[in-house]
């Protein structure tokens, strides 16, 4: 802005310090040539005399067929002399003068130096008389070209005027004088030859009509000494013998030849004076305009100076008051967008009332440009927080509408869900009960579709505990609510336990991750699941094998998950992963980390850290309010096929893997009953299909409190009274299903989830199930519930907690 009013001003100052600068230099150049003009007008007179005087004897000599005498000797030394002197005043006008002033004087040095030559032709009687007159002439015309071009150059009009009318009164001088040159070498010899007397004829009536011209241009004291000329014997005399030479009398004089002489220099001189006198007016007025021009630049140099240091030191003033008023108006103007108006959309929001005419502060700054700047902000900032309050407005409603359309279909989930549920009790056929457990886990996405709704609406789900939960618990809850739960293998998970509070969101957050894993790979690639301690915590692991996500949206959607948006409708449609929304929300209200990296296998992995404050020992089988019988085993494998699966033979694991394969969904979040292990039942025959086995992870740090006490065997638990309308239930025994080779094997731990009075098998070293193992085990399981459930309608949450 201050730049607006400086540039001009500084330009200003600029061009009119360059004006005056011009207009004194081209004043005080112009007066040093005028003054130099001046100071060459006495030399140029008796330049001219001399040559004059030279070129009247040197044509008498040739005329007369005579030797050169002692008067033109004379006349040649002072031609030199004066020569001599003019060449000096010449050179220093040439830096001055104008270009043809240089080019006159540049040809007049040219014609001196042929001088000499052109006198030994004269002395030797080589030169004839036209050719020394015309030599003559063209010194004396060069010397007039000179004059002229200085009447050109003059700085004024009023001096080049002067100069031109004083023009012809050196033509007119020149002009008597070679006439009176041409009938000086007539008289001396045998008269004019035709040609000379045209000449003579043409000169003389050239300078009486130059004299005709140049008189109404004289100035009074010339025209004064001009008509006393012409009332002067000389002129006479000087009339008489050119009336004489004009009617062809050549031989005789009407006077003496001296005084004819004497009359005719007379004249020459008093015509050579005229045009001095003149020239020298001229000269003078071109001092005078000179110094008035000096003076006159002087002062417009300095008044245009002033006049531009007035205006910058102005244009400073106000431009700097204007940048003042535009700083206030800025700061004021940021204050409001960066500390008020947030404030108040902020209160929008959240759904306090604001009163937009007493607490939006306006902008007064006058009525001019500026002040109307502030008015048009304070009608904008009126405006957006009109809008934020019709934006909250209509976003509470959505918000709402969302909360209200998930919580109807969270209660028709759970009505759902209980149905379900009841009719897996009843159903027996392992076709039937296959499919229930399909539409169960459907129905489980369902309610956890409806979670994602509220969550994102701002609020929490129902489900909450207040106990710890171990993690591999957790991890088989949030396994349990993937749809592909099958192709999900969890390796080894450090003993740890997470705090109550956090158990329902990390849950639904690690199911979120599962189902986007399994989502996007291929349908029979697996889902790994690593759990390991670390320096801030626990860190779990989640790696597909898809095809992964291109570097750019990863970043974007680390940047989500570092920072969770706003819930808004439009950044739904643009971001199709609802899923990854709800991550970032839960993952952002407890303080866990969520990172995506590249999966060495080409897909991505997911990694979740949870910090030491959200952890807490591990509770013991004393400290829980129900049974551990009521915990379903992540290790259990189906009583049966899943449709579509291909056979494949059954083969014992060998390497310590082991997977989470439950038949039905294992769900944190639904009530079981304990119940005694009954004596196994007879069943159809399944085999269960064969997974993807994977390496058990490296022992875990111990910088964190993790649970090493072995696991404290359980005393047995007896089945409730039987129904009259049901078989009783099979009873469990210790390894009677365990293959041969196991049994002889001392140092193996058993893997059986039917049964809770030995220790808790060690997966780094207990092999895969076999068929027949499973399938035993899964029915005497499925028989216990179903009686448990019948004989106790009262249901209890698996982790101690009431539903």
């Amino acid at each position: 802005m201050l730049a607006i009013a400086i540039v001009p001003s500084v330009a200003l100052l600029l061009a009119g310090v360059a004006l005056a600068g011009y207009l004194v230099v081209q004043a005080v150049n112009a007066r040093e040539f005028a003054t130099k003009v001046h100071d060459s007008a006495e030399p140029g007179a008796l330049f001219f005399g001399a040559v004059r005087a030279e070129r009247v004897l040197t044509l008498r000599t040739l005329a007369g067929n005579g030797t050169p005498g002692a008067d033109l000797i004379q006349a040649r030394a002072k031609t030199d002399t004066t020569a001599a002197r003019m060449a000096t005043v010449l050179q220093d006008m040439v830096d001055d003068a104008p270009e043809s002033v240089r080019q006159s004087i540049a040809k007049t040095s040219a014609n001196f130096a042929q001088l000499p030559e052109l006198r030994q032709r004269v002395d030797s009687r080589q030169a004839s008389p036209l050719e020394a007159y015309a030599f003559y002439n063209r010194i004396i015309d060069e010397f007039a070209t000179g004059l002229n071009g200085v009447a050109e150059g003059a700085p004024d009009a009023q001096t080049a005027f002067l100069r031109v009318t004083a023009m012809p009164l050196f033509t007119a001088a020149d002009a008597m004088s070679r006439g009176d040159a041409l009938a000086a070498a007539g008289i001396a010899g045998r008269g004019l030859s035709e040609e000379e007397f045209r000449t003579y004829i043409s000169q003389v009536g050239a300078y009486h009509a130059e004299l005709a011209v140049a008189a109404p241009q004289m100035i009074p004291s010339v025209r004064a000494k001009y008509d006393a000329l012409l009332a002067s014997p000389a002129w006479d005399t000087l009339s008489v013998v050119e009336n004489a030479f004009l009617r062809g009398n050549q031989d005789s004089l009407p006077v003496p030849e001296a005084q004819w002489r004497d009359a005719a220099t007379q004249v020459g001189n008093a015509l050579m004076g005229l045009y001095i006198e003149q020239s020298s007016n001229a000269t003078n007025v071109g001092l005078d305009s000179g110094d008035r021009t000096l003076v006159t630049s002087i002062i417009a140099g300095a008044a245009a100076l002033i006049v531009s240091l007035a205006v910058f030191f102005f244009a400073w003033r106000l431009s700097n008051r204007l940048i003042q008023r535009l700083g206030r108006l800025r700061e004021e103007t940021l204050e409001a967008a960066e500390t008020q108006l947030p404030q108040l959309v902020e209160r929008v929001r959240t759904g306090e009332a604001v009163d937009l005419d007493t607490e939006v502060a306006l902008l007064d700054h006058g009525d001019d440009e500026i002040g109307q700047v502030a008015d048009a902000f304070n009608k904008a900032q009126q405006t957006a927080i009109a809008a934020a309050v019709d934006e909250a407005k209509t976003r509470e409603g959505t918000k709402k509408v969302f909360l209200n359309i998930a919580h109807r279909s969270q209660v028709l989930v759970h009505r759902q869900l209980k149905a379900l549920d009841e009719a897996e009790r009843k159903q027996e056929d392992p076709d039937q009960l296959d499919m229930l457990f399909r539409l169960d886990h459907l129905s489980t996405r369902a309610r956890r579709n409806a979670e994602n709704l509220i969550i994102l609406g701002g609020e929490r789900p129902g489900r909450q505990w207040r106990n710890p939960v171990a993690l591999a618990d957790l991890i088989r809850g949030a396994t349990g609510e993937t749809e592909d739960y099958a192709r999900v293998t969890v390796g080894k998970l450090p003993n740890v336990a997470v705090a109550g509070p956090v158990v329902a969101d990390l849950v639904h957050l690690l199911a979120e991750l599962l189902d986007n894993a399994t989502s996007f790979s291929p349908p029979n690639s697996r889902v790994e699941v690593f759990g390991d301690v670390v320096g801030k915590g626990v860190v779990i692991e989640i790696e597909d094998q898809g095809l992964g996500i291109e570097p750019e949206q990863a970043e974007e959607l680390n940047a989500m998950l570092r920072e969770p948006p706003d819930f808004s409708v439009m950044a739904l449609s643009a971001e199709p992963r609802l899923g990854l929304f709800v991550v970032a929300r839960l993952a952002s209200r407890h303080g866990i980390s969520v990172t995506l990296r590249d999966s060495a296998y080409g897909g991505t992995r997911a990694i979740v850290l949870v910090r030491s404050e959200l952890l807490a020992p591990v509770p013991q089988p004393d400290d829980a309010p129900q049974p551990e019988e009521a915990l379903v085993p992540a290790q259990s494998a189906p009583a049966h096929r899943w449709p579509g699966e291909a056979d494949a033979p059954p083969e014992p694991a060998t390497n310590g893997h082991h997977q989470a394969e439950p038949t039905a969904r294992v769900d944190l979040f639904r009530p079981t009953v304990p119940a005694a292990p009954p004596e196994p039942a007879p069943q159809q025959q399944h085999t269960p299909p064969q997974r993807p086995q994977i390496p058990l992870r490296a022992p875990l740090d111990t910088r964190v409190p993790i649970d090493t006490r072995p696991p404290q065997a359980r005393p047995p638990q007896h089945a409730g009274p039987i129904s009259p309308d049901r078989p009783p239930l099979p009873r469990r025994r210790r390894q009677q299903n365990l293959a041969p080779q196991l049994r002889k094997d001392e140092e193996t731990a058993t893997f059986s989830a039917a049964t809770n009075d030995s220790p808790k098998p060690d997966h780094s070293t207990v092999p895969d199930d076999s068929p027949e193992q499973a399938r035993s085990r899964l029915s005497a399981f499925q028989q216990g519930t179903r009686r448990a459930r019948e004989q106790d309608p009262s249901t209890t949450d698996i982790l101690g907690e009431h539903t």
